[in-house]
């Protein structure tokens, strides 16, 4: 298995989990029987979410990926592009405002030049996700 897989595992198993805690709490006040039920369900994804959790910050944490003339964590690297994300958000913001005063012409260059680096980033962090091998033996 690769990170990616685990991620996107990752993601599933969220969105599992918020649904049984949705369900629980009606089940709660309802149904005795189903509500232990789904506890116990909840405690299981909540066990295999951690060991996800863990497998993902220590591939995060020991994989580089190269940036520009730097070698970065993958962490670090997640960092940097949330980052980008957050200014280009940020412009398209001040762009989208119809009573900006700013240079419209000069914040869609900004925003351009970092939309090249953001994908640059992106597309070195997902072959590195599709890459890097996860040991199974670890998940549970």
């Amino acid at each position: 298995m690769v990170l990616a897989e685990v991620i996107v595992e990752m993601r599933s198993l969220k969105q599992k989990i918020q649904q049984l805690e949705k369900y629980l709490c009606t089940a709660a006040t309802q149904n005795g029987e189903l509500a232990d039920k789904a506890t116990s369900k909840l405690l299981d994804l909540l066990d295999k979410h951690r060991s996800h959790l863990i497998l993902i910050n220590k591939a995060n944490n020991t994989v580089t990926v190269t940036i520009g003339d730097s070698s970065v964590s993958l962490a670090n690297a997640l960092l940097i592009a949330d980052t980008l994300m957050r200014k280009i958000e940020l412009l398209d913001s001040l762009i989208e405002n119809e009573h900006c005063v700013l240079d419209i012409f000069s914040l869609i260059d900004q925003r351009d030049k970092l939309l090249i680096e953001y994908t640059t980033i992106s597309n070195s962090l997902k072959v590195k996700e599709w890459s890097t091998k996860i040991d199974q033996k670890n998940m549970g």
